[in-house]
């Protein structure tokens, strides 16, 4: 079984609405580029 591909290599394909497509230029598969986007995570301190 073939390793996860990680999505490194993409490049944006369509925008439509406000939304951003992309594919990935290893394994050819489409996303919504927010997918793809690592979400940043802030702590509240209070």
């Amino acid at each position: 079984m073939a390793p996860a591909c990680e999505h490194q290599k993409t490049t944006i394909i369509a925008r439509r609405d406000g939304i951003d497509y992309v594919e990935c230029l290893d394994c050819r598969q489409i996303f919504e580029a927010e997918d793809l986007e690592p979400v940043a995570v802030e702590a509240d301190e209070d």
